[in-house]
């Protein structure tokens, strides 16, 4: 599709590929606007209902049509300076406002109402299949940054609502078919999305059918931690049952060697460096500390921090959002399984290069230039100086570092 508009999670359109740079945020009048009509879609919306939903409750406008008639106009630029086409654009017609494109456009929201309404037809086999599609489309609530509007939180409601659905009937097939592994998947999916006690009672179920008893208990634990810190209640009945479960299981019983290794083991073999959090790389590190002092083998701890093009420290939120998960991304692809990284601050990693060489460690900057250069081929955004610093590991006998900066577009 030439023109992909996402309203789960956020909201950001992309023209053939290309993530749009529209206002500073969303919730500007032109933004609201932009999203209303979007929603709305073919039916337009009548100019009086758009005013009331735009300056309705603001007692500073003194006159809403004019207003709402600057707010239409700027919108329309904004959209060309994007680089949309002439063709999308707002129009006005018989009393409505409508957004139209004459490229080819898809809405996230609009796509997952349409899946839905496939999977609850589908029969036999195909149900499974079907829902679960319908699930891979819902990725966060409706438009979050416009909660305090009545409408977005409507339609939140009514997505949300649809996605408990589609969940709770796949997560019945799956039952019916023993599938606790894939159901476990969509319980951990689910509850990261909207977490509730539906979703962590169904993770805990799984995990006991696995015979996973030590993450069924963490999964309680955390369960009622967030119905006490959130909400400020106690755990259900469904939920009490799930820790009788769990106590009974977990004293009598011994997990075998097997078992533990199967545990502490990835649950998937990936390429690249593995991603820890800071405690748990501060535990790495000192742990390979330890172990150089009578390997011989070597390892450097590398820095790696990204400024502005005069070197002064990114404070924008919005720039670390777009640029750091990025620079993150080309760290783990340019890295080998055996190294590890972590995200110590907003603006800088750590990584911890095993088995390496000083002089290698100049290779390991050039395949990470070179991945995030290939990452953001094709795209804006924010000009970033990346610096680096390289050590050895205490543990070896070396102690000289070295420092430089390469500068990333």
């Amino acid at each position: 599709m030439s023109l992909e508009i996402t309203m789960f999670g956020g909201f950001l359109m992309r023209y053939k590929g290309q993530q749009l740079k529209l206002e500073r945020n969303n919730n500007t009048r032109s933004m609201q606007v932009l999203q209303l009509l979007i929603y709305h879609g073919a039916n337009g919306i009548p100019k009086d209902t758009l005013m009331d939903m735009v300056f309705g409750d603001d007692e500073d406008v003194s006159n809403p049509a004019n207003n709402l008639k600057v707010t239409i106009s700027n919108l329309r630029r904004i959209l060309q300076r994007a680089g949309l086409p002439e063709t999308t654009t707002v129009f006005f017609k018989a009393g409505n406002y409508y957004f139209e494109s004459e490229e080819p456009m898809q809405v996230d929201a609009f796509l997952f109402e349409k899946q839905v309404a496939v999977a609850r037809a589908a029969t036999g086999e195909q149900r499974a299949e079907e829902f679960a599609h319908a699930c891979s489309l819902y990725s966060g609530d409706f438009l979050p940054h416009l909660m305090a509007y009545d409408w977005a939180m409507v339609a939140a409601v009514h997505y949300k609502e649809q996605y408990r659905l589609c969940v709770q009937a796949l997560s019945e097939i799956l039952q019916e078919q023993n599938n606790y592994k894939q159901l476990l998947r969509l319980a951990t999916q689910a509850s990261s999305l909207c977490p509730q006690e539906e979703w962590d009672i169904l993770r805990i179920r799984s995990l006991l059918v696995l015979q996973r008893y030590q993450e069924a208990k963490e999964v309680y634990e955390e369960s009622v931690a967030r119905l006490i810190d959130e909400f400020g209640v106690k755990p259900s009945e469904r939920l009490l049952e799930c820790l009788k479960e769990i106590e009974q299981l977990l004293p009598n019983r011994k997990a075998t060697l097997e078992e533990l290794q199967h545990v502490l083991m990835e649950e998937t073999e990936e390429s690249g460096a593995y991603y820890c959090t800071f405690p748990s790389f501060i535990d790495t590190y000192r742990t390979v500390s330890r172990m150089l002092d009578r390997s011989g083998q070597t390892a450097y701890l590398m820095m790696c921090w990204a400024t502005d093009k005069k070197g002064q420290r990114l404070d924008d939120k919005a720039i670390l959002d777009q640029t750091m998960p990025s620079v993150g991304e080309a760290i783990h692809s340019a890295l080998r399984r055996g190294d590890i990284y972590t995200r110590a601050e907003n603006d800088r990693y750590l990584i911890l290069l095993m088995g390496i060489n000083r002089e290698n460690c100049g290779i390991v900057i050039d395949r990470i230039e070179n991945y995030y250069k290939e990452m953001r081929r094709g795209t804006r955004g924010p000009a970033i100086t990346l610096h680096y610093k390289v050590g050895p590991v205490h543990g070896m006998n070396e102690t000289s570092w070295s420092s430089g900066a390469l500068s990333w577009n």
